[in-house]
């Protein structure tokens, strides 16, 4: 209950800070506040936890919630306004160095708990959120001259909007609109990939070992192509590899369904690599083309929102949903192919269509 509505509250939340940071305050200054209370929070949770007060325990994981776990979305919107300002900004370098990150957490945590408990594991969240608000004083916030090829000549002057205007503006993208549905579909899938991966294991005659091992893979797959796509966005273009990623995520998906071992699982999740590794910079890189800056933030927030929080929660009610009606773990599989299919003919619909094009 307590992840659900952390879940949920994350995902309302999300676009809500999106639209402050458009109207009010920047990306910098909200993302350092978020981390700062969020870091109280991770300091309250073993004392919460240990009174046994389920209240307490919701308003503390909610807390966590709708600060630090916001933080990704929020370094997102910040690292895109940077790229319309600097086309040389890196998104892929800097978000591959946080799955490098997330890699090496995974693989130290369990032992920092097995050795020191589950308050050791928090108090380090904590420190960490506080020392990635003392690191982000020291960056440039993300500047917004209203002189983006986005904007329409007779736009200009009209610099603040309102909620309905900025979600209007938002939603008008055609682009934007069909990289998020190409994108929920495909995250779906991605969602329901660390859930079933479980179960599968087990079926498999698997054990904690080896999802851990599954887990460790997609992490550490992720890195090299991040870090790479700067280059590949250069040598292939948006199109292609926005084409091929989806066509990778099929793939994927079909070949999670063929395996019957616990070895070829673990293997399939190389596939990482040229799926979510790609999409979440491709996106991004393509949003600093596409979006309207005075509305980045919000574009941004509600994109993370839509393909993080509301695809996890979807991701997990259907595989129970399945489960319930006394379906194999192997067989809900199908309905995440049949997700990933539909993604892959959005975007050659794009491609048909043109309206992947960008037009500077």
């Amino acid at each position: 209950m307590a992840v659900t509505i952390m879940s949920a509250a994350g995902m309302l939340v999300q676009p809500v800070y999106g639209f402050i940071c458009d109207k009010l305050q920047s990306e910098k200054k909200l993302t350092i506040s978020l981390l700062v209370i969020s870091a109280v929070f991770f300091a309250l949770l073993p004392l919460t936890l240990r009174s046994g007060n389920m209240v307490l325990i919701f308003l503390n994981m909610t807390g966590i919630a709708v600060t630090g776990v916001q933080v990704n979305g929020l370094l997102d919107a910040w690292i895109v306004g940077l790229k319309q300002e600097y086309q040389s900004v890196n998104y892929g370098l800097i978000r591959g160095c946080g799955s490098f990150a997330y890699a090496l957490s995974a693989q130290l945590m369990g032992t920092i708990t097995v050795m020191y408990g589950h308050d050791a594991r928090i108090w380090i969240g904590g420190a960490a959120m506080t020392l990635t608000a003392a690191a982000a004083l020291t960056f440039q916030s993300a500047a917004r001259t209203h002189n983006t090829a986005v904007l329409n000549p007779e736009e200009k002057e009209n610099k603040t909007l309102k909620g309905a205007e900025a979600l209007k503006l938002v939603f008008s993208s055609k682009p934007y609109c069909l990289l998020l549905a190409v994108s929920f579909f495909l995250f779906l899938s991605s969602m329901a990939i660390t859930t079933l991966i479980q179960l599968l294991a087990r079926d498999f005659g698997g054990s904690t070992a080896h999802i851990g091992t599954a887990t460790a893979v997609m992490a550490v797959s992720e890195v090299p192509f991040m870090f790479l796509m700067a280059i590949l966005i250069k040598k292939f273009g948006y199109k292609r590899l926005l084409i091929l990623c989806s066509a990778a995520y099929v793939i994927r998906m079909i070949m999670t369904a063929s395996v019957t071992t616990v070895n070829g699982l673990i293997y399939v999740q190389l596939f990482q690599a040229v799926t979510y590794a790609v999409l979440l910079p491709l996106s991004m890189s393509y949003f600093s083309r596409i979006v309207d800056e005075r509305v980045r933030s919000t574009a941004v927030t509600i994109y993370c929102a839509v393909t993080t929080a509301l695809t996890n929660i979807l991701s997990n009610l259907i595989t129970s949903a399945f489960l319930t009606a006394g379906y194999t773990a192997k067989s809900v599989i199908i309905f995440f192919v049949i997700s990933t299919i539909i993604g892959l003919i959005l975007t050659l619909y794009g491609l048909i269509r043109k309206i992947w094009d960008i037009k500077t």
